[in-house]
């Protein structure tokens, strides 16, 4: 922002991180906010349809062409604006209209009598109003993260630096069990962590994973994610205790078989990268990660992108499943591919078959060249 906020007359701020929008607006207006509190006005700019985004705009337009009765500097906050891109009302073409309409009424706004907040949850920037409103005003963008573009472990850290930013001191797990929970929604993470610091208190213990499992609760992600890990790690009780829970939530049967399979499928390809060296399991942190060599990364599967698969759920897979050899889980592979195949094809209950093959998996303790010819 600018040293003197002031001078400016219009300030924009907007993104998908509704959190961060939030915090921004918050630290903003308390800075701006007039001497008297009866010149502070908000317009509300969430809108359902044409006819509300119309009254919010017209309700804008006599916010900022109407002066205080007893004078003194004005401030306006358009808040939470959704009709700013292409989706829902936004889409229309009379809003269109409608926001090319409201520029010269912008430029009204001096900064002096009459200083204009926005908020808004996104904004195509190829739109005209756009373009305009980006030239009139001092903006900032507050996107939230994604996977596309962070890896999950830079995500974990900034959820880590978040907790402590609050005074949290997580354990080294914390941070990751609270992305398995929450993912990418940075309002539910400033709640959640809200709640923590609440739990925690002010006696300094060390946040661990099982504080954010009390907490936070155990999401449908999060069993599932336990689930398949249990596999890999062999640990037959929780194994089939979150089987049960999954299926208790009416999970589909073939759903979570091919979820597990995707995860035997990480650990296989983890097995065969380091029993040929070419991956080493290394911690960053609150996250597991998996260096893989130059050499090694020829051999990873690409995603429909053309980027090739993450290396974090790599390192998880690999890290849970390295008691065993990726002998052991190409044989696991070929088991549950077989229990699929029955149950698309009948043959058999398909609650039994997924049981079963999760058993023969966590159960077997045979050799793994044993599992050459099953």
């Amino acid at each position: 922002m600018a040293s003197n906020p002031k001078a400016t007359p219009i300030h924009l701020l907007y993104g998908t991180d509704e959190d961060a929008v939030k915090k921004a607006a918050a630290a903003l207006l308390e800075r701006l906010k007039p001497e008297d509190p009866m010149n502070f006005e908000t317009i509300d700019g969430r809108a359902d349809n044409v006819e509300g985004v119309a009254q919010s705009i017209q309700k804008l337009r006599e916010a900022i062409l109407t002066l205080p009765f007893f004078g003194g500097g004005k401030l306006v906050w358009w808040k939470s604006v959704n009709f700013f891109d292409d989706h829902g009302p936004g889409r229309h073409e009379s809003v269109k209209e409608a926001l090319d309409a409201l520029l010269p009424d912008l430029d009204q706004v001096d900064g002096t009598s009459v200083t204009l907040v926005i908020t808004a949850l996104g904004l195509h920037r190829g739109k005209t109003f756009s373009k305009a409103l980006l030239k009139r005003a001092q903006a900032k963008a507050y996107e939230q993260p994604t996977l596309r573009d962070n890896s999950e472990d830079s995500i974990i850290f900034e959820i880590e630096r978040r907790m402590k930013a609050a005074g949290l001191n997580p354990a080294p797990d914390a941070a990751e069990r609270f992305f398995l929970a929450t993912r990418l929604d940075t309002a539910l993470w400033a709640s959640e962590i809200e709640k923590l610091v609440i739990f925690i208190g002010d006696d300094k213990r060390e946040l661990t994973r099982h504080d954010v499992d009390n907490l936070i609760g155990q999401t449908r992600e999060v069993i599932i994610w336990d689930f398949c890990h249990a596999v890999l790690a062999g640990e037959a009780k929780p194994a089939i205790e979150l089987l049960g829970a999954l299926l208790a939530q009416e999970e589909s049967e073939v759903g979570i078989l091919m979820l597990l399979a995707g995860q035997v499928r990480l650990a296989a390809l983890g097995a065969m990268l380091r029993e040929n060296d070419l991956l080493r399991l290394t911690r960053r942190g609150p996250a597991s990660a998996a260096e893989i060599s130059p050499a090694g990364e020829a051999y990873l599967p690409r995603k429909k992108t053309g980027e090739p698969i993450s290396a974090y759920a790599l390192g998880q897979a690999a890290q849970r499943s390295q008691r065993r050899s990726s002998l052991f889980w190409f044989g696991a592979l070929r088991r549950l591919y077989a229990a699929q195949r029955n149950m698309v094809t009948g043959r058999g209950d398909k609650r039994g078959l997924l049981e079963l093959a999760v058993l023969e998996i966590v159960a077997d303790k045979r050799p793994s060249y044993a599992l050459k010819e099953s």
